[in-house]
């Protein structure tokens, strides 16, 4: 969830416009002011981001929370951090739940309520099932939210991402394109795994590097060798790949970008990894990466990819 959550963070900062849109509709007379971090040092009311905006000539402020699946038992830390953001704020504060994956759930929970005999207190929250926005992203209208497509289907087509090549080709501001681009490859990678998705965005891997989303991961890595190692191989390894002519080049222009991508998803979903392990995944061969991009589904802790490495990786593809 960290990755989607971190995607969906990304086109929050730098489109806030968009969410607005989402929420109250392009012809909306709700205006942004602002994007804002909540400085409460309090670990259970900390947020992320938080948009603060007018309307009627009121200031308030919209928390919004992205889910991939529905978890009742978060509703009240969402209620204690709006809560808690107006007392310390002295303005009104609203959570918005964006749930970004329909899967096979039947309800997303936006209340939740305590109950003492006769008495209850009963909380609502601000509820947006982003994939009946589809159409509208389609359109063109919410194209921000185009990387999230695929979440939108138990099966998705994987000519999904010609729509989202299409779309994300028509924004303007380069920064914003490759930012989104980043995004949307986080999410496919969920989807389809990293060897489909590597090879139909291979033109644009060489840009995310410079995007938001990989620069908010280096600066987490507490491995200053690792970012410079990283940042090396999508330079080197991608610019040797794109050297017409020079097939070697390319195999090992692919390599790295499939090695650096599978690290930027490792370091964010398992934490640091340990130099033993980051010295394993460097031997690995272009199609061992591919296995284990396939494997990173089932991948939930750096014990279970040390196993995979020292059996997973050693298995004949079919």
């Amino acid at each position: 969830m960290q990755d989607i959550d971190r995607a969906f963070k990304t086109v929050l900062t730098l489109k806030p416009d968009c969410v607005l849109d989402l929420l109250f509709g392009s012809q909306r007379q709700t205006k942004l002011k602002e994007v804002t971090d909540p400085q409460i040092n309090i670990p259970e009311l900390r947020a992320d981001k938080a948009l603060i905006v007018e309307d009627g000539g009121e200031t308030c402020y919209l928390l919004c929370e992205a889910m991939l699946q529905p978890d009742r038992s978060e509703l009240p830390t969402f209620a204690l951090k709006a809560l808690g953001m107006q007392y310390m704020l002295g303005k009104p504060v609203l959570v918005v739940i964006v749930y970004l994956e329909k899967g096979k759930y039947t309800a997303f929970p936006d209340s939740f309520e305590n109950r003492i005999g006769n008495l209850s207190n009963q909380f609502v929250l601000v509820k947006i099932l982003l994939w009946e926005h589809e159409a509208r992203i389609l359109s063109g209208e919410l194209k921000e939210f185009v990387p999230f497509l695929p979440l939108f289907y138990e099966q998705p087509d994987p000519a999904l991402m010609d729509v989202q090549q299409n779309l994300l080709s028509q924004i303007s501001d380069p920064k914003l394109q490759a930012d989104l681009i980043a995004a949307a490859i986080v999410v496919d990678i969920r989807a389809w795994g990293t060897q489909l998705v590597l090879a139909k965005f291979a033109k644009e891997v060489n840009m995310l590097k410079e995007t938001s989303i990989v620069q908010d991961w280096l600066t987490q890595s507490q491995q200053e060798g690792w970012q410079k190692g990283l940042q090396e191989g999508l330079q080197e390894g991608l610019q040797e790949g794109q050297k017409e002519g020079q097939k070697e080049g390319q195999k090992k222009g692919q390599k790295e970008g499939k090695l650096s991508l599978l690290q930027i998803i490792l370091a964010q979903k398992l934490g640091t990894i340990s130099p033993d392990l980051s010295s394993k995944l460097h031997q690995l061969s272009s199609e061992q990466l591919d296995r284990l991009g396939v494997a990173l589904l089932n991948i939930n802790s750096q014990q279970e990819l040390q196993a995979w490495l020292s059996n997973g990786a050693a298995q004949e593809s079919h």
